[in-house]
């Protein structure tokens, strides 16, 4: 699953010479990366990570799970496991899932439709490969509730027990012990045996060098917003996360992807945009993204993206524990990480200078109490900022379009911010 072999030859040889290139940038590059092959690349990549593909792994005889996807992944990925998000179990077919777990489960109509596809979606894959769950004490607690409905289908689940620091005198010592044989637990479930420290201590370096080169690619759409759009940048936020099960060909496509932007960077295109931050899912997907670009809005701020790194110098169990427990005092990964509701929006307002943006997308998905409270509270606090927000909810369907108040809400947004 790491061979590069079917890269775009074009990619491949230009990745080859991307450390020559980040030296000594190209003085011209395409206004556009539309058309680029490492764009080209990615999308393929992307399109190549479904289900189906996933749990053909399962039936080829990987060890994969769902969940594990998030600050716990390269302690999955050290112990020979594929760690699957949950936001799988929702890429597809989620309305029919949903259907499921409201009519075989009772879930009540107007509850997240998240939570829904994903019980209903479980019960649906019952029979296939993938039997085991993984997830964290402190994440969303619905989550916890309906994975506890999946013993009932045959499935094999392993909490991390909760722990959270959102003060930096919360990090004690004995926190983080706990945090570490918590991790221990995790690769005697996976493996029956202790995870391989060097094996471990490779995967987070290589995390590191994914997501530096990811933010330095973050940092260069500022200065030359026009030239990777929206969604292939959303793809590289998801991706490097997962990798789309290919680490090895997902590095090659961000290292060119990056030698490009560097260059497009020393020639940008000039136009008037207005600079946004995105809190939250993208309500309506890819749609709603193309119509915040035709309105001269451009999303220059991503709260899902982490700004941490694990770090180099401890243990790597213990680097594991630290990295989650720095996202915990930034406010970033959401819930997934225990995140406390009253941090995030120090993330949203470090994005906020940092790209001078004009205003804020806010969106969560109906239903949940967690995303309604987060956005609540944001809502009053950058009211007294005097930054302006929008606020959207939506269903976390991706047969489901925009609805036309979302596409008017966002236009007549951006519209009263170029004022």
């Amino acid at each position: 699953m790491s061979n590069t072999s079917k890269l775009d030859p074009t990619v491949r040889a230009a990745v080859q010479t991307a450390p020559r290139l980040r030296r000594a940038p190209r003085v011209a590059a395409p206004l556009s990366a539309a058309d680029s092959n490492a764009v080209k690349a990615l999308r393929e990549l992307a399109a190549s990570y479904s289900l189906e593909q996933i749990e053909q792994w399962a039936r080829e005889g990987h060890s994969v799970i769902w969940g594990g996807n998030s600050w716990e992944a390269p302690l999955i990925r050290a112990c020979d496991t594929i760690p699957v998000g949950f936001a799988e179990l929702w890429k597809d077919d989620s309305l029919h899932a949903e259907a499921v777990a409201e009519n075989h489960f009772h879930i009540p109509a107007e509850f997240c439709s998240m939570i829904k596809a994903m019980i209903g979606r479980l019960h649906l894959r019952k029979d296939n490969a993938i039997k085991r769950i993984l997830y964290f004490g402190s994440t969303c607690e619905p989550i916890s509730m309906v994975l506890e409905h999946s013993l009932h289908d045959g499935y094999e689940l392993h909490c991390i027990d909760a722990a959270s620091a959102f003060k930096q005198g919360e990090r004690r010592d004995d926190l983080v012990a706990f945090l570490v044989n918590e991790l221990e637990k995790v690769a005697l479930w996976l493996t029956g045996k202790p995870v391989d420290q060097d094996r471990l201590a490779a995967e987070l370096k290589f995390k590191n060098r994914i997501m530096t080169k990811v933010r330095r690619i973050l940092d260069l759409r500022i200065e030359a917003p026009f030239y990777l759009s929206s969604l292939p940048t959303s793809a590289l936020l998801f991706g490097s996360t997962h990798y789309f099960g290919q680490p090895e060909k997902f590095e090659c496509i961000v290292d060119q992807i990056l030698a490009d932007i560097e260059a497009a960077a020393l020639n940008p295109e000039r136009r008037p945009a207005i600079p946004l931050v995105l809190a939250g899912g993208v309500a309506g997907g890819p749609q709603l993204l193309k119509v915040i670009e035709e309105s001269n809005g451009v999303i220059l701020g991503w709260v899902i993206h982490g700004t941490s790194d694990f770090r180099e110098d401890i243990p790597p169990l213990e680097a594991v524990a630290h990295y989650l427990f720095d996202a915990q005092l930034k406010g970033e990964l959401g819930e997934g990480a225990g995140a406390s509701a009253t941090l995030r929006r120090r993330r949203v307002e470090e994005l906020v200078d940092k790209t001078q943006a004009r205003g804020i997308i806010s969106s969560f998905v109906t239903g949940c109490p967690y995303g309604s409270v987060v956005q609540g509270l944001e809502r009053e606090y950058f009211k007294k900022k005097g930054v302006p927000m929008v606020s959207l909810e939506h269903s976390v369907h991706a047969e489901e379009p925009p609805t036309e108040e979302q596409i008017t809400r966002v236009r007549a947004f951006i519209e009263m911010l170029a004022d």
